[in-house]
């Protein structure tokens, strides 16, 4: 028996109408963007937009089906484990989106806006008031804590490293937290403020350290990430007790992950999230 529908996008998605109001969670609920605000302006090729986008949380009531598998609610999902907001594009596809806040009736996300694409190219034409279905995600990561946390982010990656970075702070394991934010100029940094504010409040704890690829700027670092930038960055004082996470394309983490080989820390024994192998559930 089949328990839920594929999810379609197209003309042949479900009607939702006064006698069937409720939505199948694999197509999502509508979710409704309440506010906008650009972090980071257009400055022609080189320099692409930032946007935080902030959108009400669907009420459970919403669904007419249960969530299974991996699915959630958006209240249930967690910054910390990369559970992950799935953006129903229309006539193109789901996009997953980590969540950069969540608080109790709504979440932030801030994405890149890039030439020609469809999914953000859509999220940035979204206006407030306007709607987009949407449906949570587990990312399917348990917590591996240590004593020394060290997160690698790439570019847009910050939004999703410096929630993490906090979080970790808060529950305590970590007695340092240490991140390194991969960029090509300081003009592409931005959440300075946020940054400045877990400096201030972990001022022995957390340490935030940037490197840019195509600027030489005193008190960052200059190049790319490799084994000997995070041989350097990267300075536990018991190695069994380092944790660490990438974030960025999938090509990146997969990179970042071998570096951390080189140098000995060799995963998912030193992942901090470290991905559950799943047994596989099939439906008929």
């Amino acid at each position: 028996m089949m328990l839920f529908r594929p999810l379609s996008t197209g003309a042949a998605a479900s009607v939702i109408t006064k006698a069937n109001p409720k939505f199948w969670w694999r197509e999502g609920a509508p979710t409704k963007l309440i506010k906008r605000k650009t972090i980071i302006e257009a400055d022609g090729p080189n320099r692409l937009p930032v946007h935080t986008l902030t959108f009400a949380i669907p009420n459970k009531e919403d669904y007419r089906a249960s969530f299974i598998g991996r699915t959630k609610h958006h209240s249930e999902l967690s910054i910390d484990l990369a559970d992950i907001v799935k953006m129903v594009i229309p006539n193109y596809k789901s996009k997953s989106y980590s969540m950069s806040m969540l608080r109790e009736h709504e979440f932030d996300l801030t994405l890149k806006v890039y030439p020609n694409g469809r999914a953000s190219g859509y999220l940035d034409r979204m206006r407030v008031g306007d709607e987009l279905n949407t449906f949570g995600l587990s990312g399917g990561r348990i917590r591996n804590p240590g004593a020394y946390v060290g997160i690698v982010v790439y570019g847009v990656g910050i939004t999703e490293g410096l929630p993490v970075a906090r979080a970790e702070l808060e529950k305590g394991d970590a007695k340092q937290v240490v991140l390194l934010w991969a960029s090509r100029t300081k003009d592409d940094t931005f959440w300075h403020d946020e940054i400045a504010s877990l400096q201030k409040e972990y001022p022995k704890m957390f340490k935030m350290v940037n490197i840019f690829s195509r600027e030489d700027r005193e008190g960052s670092l200059h190049g790319r990430v490799n084994p000997a930038i995070l041989k350097q960055v990267f300075q536990p004082t018991n190695a069994e007790e380092a944790r660490f996470l990438s974030v960025g394309t999938k090509e990146m983490m997969q990179m970042t992950d071998g570096y951390f080989a080189e140098i000995n820390y060799k995963m998912p024994k030193h992942a901090l999230i470290p991905k559950v192998v799943a047994r596989t559930n099939k439906i008929s």
